[in-house]
């Protein structure tokens, strides 16, 4: 739990901090990306543990989602990094080039994730992994300050671990949709140099 807070914090402070010194660049992106991957699939990897430790029903629908999820997002970190190596744009969220997204996409891109969508999108994407981890652990009796007070009732943390599960849902939409544009993307560069060469 301390190790999740602190890389979680240091990501933040990180981010902020290249920000302001105007430090950005394609690399730090790329490792900030990668950053945050190995943490969210070292938390789902732990859910899955802990889950396997358990004599549950559902033991292997959970498996497979959360499997599904770590799998869901190196991929779309692969995609959104190859599309961004192939533009011209600066940066990976720089999506549009040309082609509007759908209301839903740019809800939640608006502001950089800024955005009542936005916010409910990354709180998914970081809370769902430790919320499950932290459900499958049955370590809701067992935490320490500051989190008890806050997850002191079952029924509290429960809806807190589902409301994250609706924004993973949203960045789903989100990671399917990037996913299919870079294969559009791909096949409309293959169509274009078919036709090149036919002509």
């Amino acid at each position: 739990l301390n190790t999740w807070i602190a890389a979680s914090l240091l990501d933040l402070f990180d981010g902020m901090a290249a920000r302001r010194l105007n430090q950005c660049s394609k690399f730090g992106v790329l490792l900030d990306i990668l950053a945050d991957n190995i943490l969210r699939t070292l938390i789902w990897i732990a859910a899955i543990i802990e889950s396997l430790k358990q004599d549950d029903e559902r033991l292997i629908p959970k498996v497979v989602c959360w499997t599904a999820l770590i799998c869901l997002e190196w991929i779309t970190m692969v995609c959104s990094q190859c599309n961004q190596a192939n533009s011209e744009s600066g940066h990976w969220k720089d999506f549009q080039r040309g082609r509007k997204a759908p209301f839903w996409i740019e809800a939640v891109f608006k502001n950089n994730f800024r955005s009542p969508f936005g916010t409910i999108a990354i709180f998914g994407l970081f809370i769902a992994p430790f919320g499950s981890y932290f459900w499958a652990a049955d370590r809701l009796s067992k935490t320490t300050w500051p989190w008890k007070v806050l997850l002191e009732s079952e029924y509290a943390a429960l809806l807190l671990i589902r409301c994250a599960y609706v924004g993973r849902l949203l960045c789903v939409v989100v990671e399917c949709w990037l996913c299919l544009e870079y294969i559009r993307g791909l096949i409309h560069h293959d169509t274009l140099q078919r036709r090149q060469k036919r002509s």
